[in-house]
């Protein structure tokens, strides 16, 4: 008995070990991601600091959404918001490139899915890309309309970029060369919702007054 439980405690830290060592994007499932855009926290008061997720001309607009949203529900959280959207980011490229519709479903609004989804049956080429890295995120915009958060994040990527035909030859990019690419996407969840999904709404949405000199000055 003593043995199997040995055994067990083994194969926990090897896994372990293994899970951190291969990346989180390689090995999370969509109920990982759900748990993680729950974006609650523990019960005791965290205060965030929000400026550190933030570049906007435009903070204190932020902040005062930030705290009306903590009014209306105060495990509202900014930084698992961050680290949950930066899992959608890299699942949503991954299963577009798959051309994965029932997956993509449940992350994506329904006028952008339906978008999706004639994007995919009418391709004769795909455009594939690989996330390399997320170099850098930050929240352009937060806005609540009723009881529903719209927030807007900029990404700054490395991807490889390359286009395929119906026969899987590569005919433009190259899988050897890393690009940057900046994105920003926005999000949306009603704040009173059991549900605890965020829904992609767009893809390079464009903020009223889009802050410039992202990729110089962030960190």
């Amino acid at each position: 008995m003593i043995e199997l439980v040995i055994y067990a405690l083994l194969a926990a830290f090897i896994f372990s070990r293994l899970y951190n060592s291969l990346g989180r994007s390689a090995s999370l499932n969509l109920k990982k991601l759900t748990g993680i855009l729950d974006v609650s926290q523990s019960k005791e008061d965290v205060v965030e600091n929000i400026e550190d997720y933030i570049y906007s001309n435009d903070k204190s607009s932020i902040e005062t959404t930030y705290e009306q949203i903590l009014q209306k529900n105060k495990e509202f959280s900014i930084s698992n918001f961050i680290e949950g959207s930066s899992i959608a980011f890299e699942l949503i490229i991954k299963y577009f490139n798959q051309g994965n519709l029932p997956q993509l479903k449940s992350l994506l609004d329904k006028d952008l899915y339906n978008s999706f989804v004639d994007k995919i049956k009418h391709r004769k080429e795909t455009h594939e890309s690989i996330i390399v890295s997320i170099v850098s995120q930050k929240i352009l915009e937060i806005k609540l309309v009723k009881n529903v958060i719209f927030i807007a994040v900029y990404f700054l990527s490395e991807q490889i970029n390359f286009v395929k035909n119906n026969e899987g030859n590569i005919t433009s990019g190259s899988m050897s060369t890393i690009n940057k690419v900046e994105d920003v996407w926005q999000f949306k969840k009603n704040i009173n919702s059991s549900d605890l999904t965020w829904l992609l709404v767009s893809i390079n949405y464009k903020k009223a007054s889009t802050d410039k000199n992202l990729t110089t000055n962030d960190n």
